[in-house]
């Protein structure tokens, strides 16, 4: 692993629908351009009774696995039981996710740079799409006023 920060996603299918690997494609694409390396993945189900579940991808069935092995070659269980456990706390009843942890190599080339220049990356983060897109729709009800 280089040195750079992990970034997360925690994905939740509604209705414990299982994860069927739609995504997949687009992950194994992610990797395999060196955009980002998957550190860890795990799947999370939670039952209409509140009890849960986790599934890493070792514990997968070898057939599951096999689907995951180009992005399996990187994985390497970082999550801890308290991450998880705070994962499974926000789904609802009768749902399932499953929760990605990775560094973006795409900023190689940046950091690098940045270090060369004597700075150091104190703080990343992401904006929650809700938020921007009521950025948007005030900046845009804004420009419509003047």
């Amino acid at each position: 692993m280089r040195d750079y920060p992990f970034e997360y996603a925690l994905v939740v299918f509604p209705d414990n629908q299982k994860f069927s690997g739609q995504i997949v494609p687009e992950l194994l694409d992610l990797a395999q351009r060196g955009v980002v390396r998957f550190i860890d993945i795990v799947f999370i189900q939670k039952d209409p009774d509140g009890s849960t579940r986790t599934v890493e991808l070792n514990d997968l069935d070898p057939d599951t696995y096999k689907v995951f092995v180009p992005i399996g070659e990187y994985v390497s269980s970082l999550f801890t039981e308290d991450d998880l456990e705070w994962a499974a706390n926000q789904l609802p009843n009768n749902s399932s996710a499953a929760v990605f942890l990775w560094e973006n190599l795409w900023m190689d080339n940046i950091r690098r740079a940045i270090k060369s220049a004597g700075g150091v990356l104190a703080e990343g983060g992401l904006i929650p799409a809700d938020v921007v897109a009521q950025f948007k729709k005030e900046y845009a009800q804004e420009r419509a006023a003047e």
